[in-house]
Formats: structure tokens, C-alpha cells, sequence
């Protein structure tokens, strides 16, 4: 599983659709199972009061910030002085060639942001040893980033958002597909000319609100959420049948009968199957993750997940890139912590 090709991928999308590179280094073994991954958010982001609406940048004094006695964490911008622009969180090994500016950093992962969206939590890491190795050590260095990222993402008083990448969304579908639609409900009431089942209400406004310990409720985390619909209104046969031929074509990237190419037309006439597809496949991910469900690319949306984080709508053709269009149809899923 070419887990680095997916992100490189995947992050490019993301920077794209906010905005409208990241460099690669290894998971040395002796950082490898020194991180520690824990479902409690990390000290130097645990600090705000629920009655706060702005907080302050945990890199307010520094931009490191030493985690523990082995790593630490780096903020780097990448608009001047902006604090608030387009910025990187590098977690480091805790040594003195950290200090020397003329030294390639080694990034053992990365969260990119600007403003308050996050977005391409990434494991720079050689890939040997199996899933169940991969998701322990994507997790256990993501987690302390994620937690200080969201923090520094929230001065704001802004609600923090994140863009996750729904990487293997296109193999998903095709396994699907060629076992008749098992495994995806959307799916098997398309191919059986069935009205699919709604999974939210179409265009529903719901009111998330973030419940601490105590159960108190969180203003600032309040927020109208305008829900995907999983439904699909087919008005007759032919609707369906054209909307499974581009299904079809999306996730396998062979032209449909009678086209020369995967065009815009493709992809307009498959978009709301393929949105209630991704709304579906997005909610395949666990927390923990399970990597011997099956199911592979879906990490980043498992980690925005463990630090409360959901999967608010999908957003179609998040990118073009022709690298995520194979594999992922170009859709991202838009998620909000509340």
C-alpha cells in the first residue's frame, strides 16, 4: 500500500481547495515505538477554559514545543510572520542538529493548516512491516500533533475544520461493484434499481455541540452543520442507469460506453451518487482502526475522529490532481470538532 503516494496526493488537493510539497524522510527504528500514542489530548493543548472564546498559540513563547524528552514539536510558516496563514507542525526528534538551520529537519510527521483548517496529517515514514505496524506508528505521531494543531488552529475563536483525505475510495467502490454492490448500501439499491436508504437528511441543519467531561456545552464549538445527504433521488430508469455508468467510470477510470475519456460530463453525472458513496465510505472509519477490516486509506479521517472530529459533508472534485482523481474520484470529506 503506497500509503506516502496517497498523502503526497492527497495534501496537494487540500492546499488547493483552501488556498484557491512536503518533503520526505524516514521513521528512523529508534523513534519508532518511542511515541506513544494516547486518546487524552496533550498537556500543552489542555489548557483552555470552556468560557474562553480566543485562546492563546501554545508557540506564543516558541515555536518548538518539547513533548516529551525524545520529540518535539515545530511550528513552521509559510507566509512571513502570518501565524494565522499557511503553516506546517513538523514532529521532531529532540536533538541538537535541530538547532542547526543549515540541516535538513528529520520530519517524522506533519500536519498542514491555514486558518483554522486543518488538513494532510502525514507519516514520513519507509513503508516495511504490515498495516497494523503503519496505522500504530501514523497514530502514535500524528495524535500529539493533531491535539497542538487544533489548539493553535482555535485563536482565533474560530471552530476548527479539517479536509481528510478519502484515499482508496475509487478500489472501494469497484470492490463493491464487482460483488454486485455488497458492502455498500448505496451501491446494491443502484444496481437493483432500489431507492437508496438515507444515511443524514437531505440539506438537514443540525446543531453540534461539544460536551466536555462534565457535560457542560461549548459555545464556541457550537455550530449549524449543513449534513450530506446519502439520498438520491432517481426520477426513472434511465437517471439510474446513468448515474451507475458513471459510477462506474469514476472509480475504475475506464471511459463509460460511448465516451473517449472520464470528462467533466462524467463526473457531473455520477456526483451525487458518488457523494453519498464517500459519505458512506468515510463512515467505514473506526476508532480505533481496525487494519484487518479491509478498509485502507481512511487514517486521516480515523485520527480527526479520535480528537472529536466529524464528518460534516463531502465535498465533490475537492481536486482535479489526475493522481487523486484515481484515487479517490477527487472527493474529500469535510469534518468538524466539536
Amino acid at each position: 500500500m503506497h500509503h506516502l503516494l496517497f498523502y503526497s496526493h492527497a495534501t496537494a488537493a487540500a492546499e488547493r481547495l483552501i488556498s484557491s510539497g512536503s518533503s520526505r524522510s524516514f521513521l528512523h527504528n529508534t523513534y519508532k515505538r518511542n511515541i506513544h500514542a494516547s486518546h487524552k489530548t496533550h498537556q500543552a493543548a489542555a489548557g483552555k477554559r470552556n468560557k474562553d472564546l480566543f485562546t492563546p498559540s501554545p508557540f506564543k513563547r516558541s515555536d518548538k514545543i518539547n513533548i516529551d524528552d525524545k520529540f518535539t514539536v515545530q511550528r513552521d510558516l509559510r507566509e512571513g510572520d502570518n501565524t494565522y496563514g499557511i503553516r506546517r507542525y513538523l514532529l521532531l526528534p529532540r536533538t541538537n542538529d535541530n538547532d542547526d538551520p543549515t540541516l535538513k529537519p528529520n520530519i517524522i510527521a506533519s500536519i498542514n493548516a491555514n486558518k483554522n483548517i486543518l488538513f494532510g496529517a502525514q507519516l514520513h515514514a519507509k513503508q516495511s512491516g504490515s498495516d497494523e505496524d503503519y496505522i500504530a506508528d501514523y497514530f502514535a505521531a500524528c495524535e500529539p500533533l493533531l491535539d497542538i494543531a487544533k489548539e493553535d488552529a482555535s485563536i482565533n475563536g474560530q471552530q476548527v475544520q479539517a479536509l481528510a483525505a478519502l484515499n482508496g475510495l475509487c478500489s472501494w467502490v469497484t470492490a463493491c461493484l464487482d460483488r454486485d454492490g455488497e458492502g455498500s448500501e448505496v451501491l446494491t439499491s443502484l444496481l437493483h434499481g432500489e431507492q437508496p436508504n438515507t444515511l443524514l437528511d437531505n440539506d438537514k441543519e443540525e446543531q453540534v455541540e461539544n460536551r466536555g467531561a462534565s457535560g457542560s456545552s461549548n459555545r464556541r464549538a457550537r455550530q449549524n452543520v449543513k449534513s450530506q445527504s446519502a439520498k438520491i433521488i432517481l426520477n426513472n430508469e434511465s437517471d439510474r442507469i446513468l448515474m451507475l455508468d458513471a459510477i462506474r467510470a469514476i472509480a475504475t477510470g475506464i471511459p463509460r460506453p460511448g465516451h473517449s475519456v472520464v470528462g467533466q460530463g462524467t463526473y457531473r453525472d455520477g456526483a451525487e451518487g458518488w457523494k453519498s458513496l464517500a459519505w458512506e465510505y468515510s463512515n467505514l472509519a473506526t476508532v480505533p482502526v481496525d487494519a484487518s477490516n479491509g478498509v485502507t486509506g481512511l487514517e486521516e479521517v480515523s485520527l480527526y475522529k479520535s480528537r472529536d472530529g466529524e464528518v460534516a459533508k463531502i465535498e465533490h472534485l475537492a481536486s482535479v490532481e489526475a493522481g487523486y482523481l484515481k484515487i479517490a474520484g477527487g472527493a474529500m470529506a469535510r469534518m468538524f470538532f466539536v
